[in-house]
């Protein structure tokens, strides 16, 4: 794998991030291993036509922050959504999709969810930060364990990882 090069995450969405959007959720490689609605292109689509550019940070965000990973220019490979867990206070679920096909296997994903738990445990003072991740996806697989997670749950088609505040600060020491 090669060194990714530097990414952020930005907080504001505006239009032509919902048209790369649709391009990623259009893209069946890339949502091979995302468990979206079947419609989800469509209603991408349709935010796009009755959201006010100035709304669509909020429309994303009605259910947890969603930010859009950035290279240094400016320009989105992909997305990183966090979801409170109501199940459980301080925990959030977090999925990172680099959209960018020509990209995987770079390291973004990894640079992406490092951030992320950053963000996460640091300006949200978040206690654990869950992952699922399907069985098939090696690549997501080796992502969240190289950024410290530990698999909690494991069945024939699902893992489930998560890493706690202590477990973070241990992997970033380390």
């Amino acid at each position: 794998m090669k060194k990714a090069a530097s990414i952020f995450l930005r907080a504001e969405i505006n239009p032509q991030d919902v048209k790369a959007l649709i391009r990623w959720m259009g893209n069946p490689q890339v949502t091979r291993y995302l468990h979206e609605e079947a419609d989800v292109v469509q209603t991408l689509r349709r935010v796009l036509v009755t959201v006010p550019a100035p709304m669509l940070t909020f429309q994303f965000n009605q259910w947890g922050r969603f930010f859009m990973v950035c290279v240094p220019d400016g320009s989105a490979i992909g997305f990183v959504k966090l979801k409170v867990l109501s199940s459980s206070p301080g925990a959030y679920e977090i999925v990172y999709v680099i959209g960018e096909e020509a990209l995987w296997g770079n390291g973004y994903g990894e640079a992406a969810i490092r951030t992320a738990l950053s963000t996460a445990f640091f300006d949200w003072r978040a206690r654990q930060v869950l992952a699922r991740v399907y069985a098939g996806n090696t690549r997501s697989i080796r992502a969240v364990r190289a950024c410290g997670f530990s698999c909690e749950h494991r069945d024939e088609r699902l893992f489930r990882y998560r890493i706690t505040m202590s477990d973070y600060l241990e992997h970033v020491q380390a």
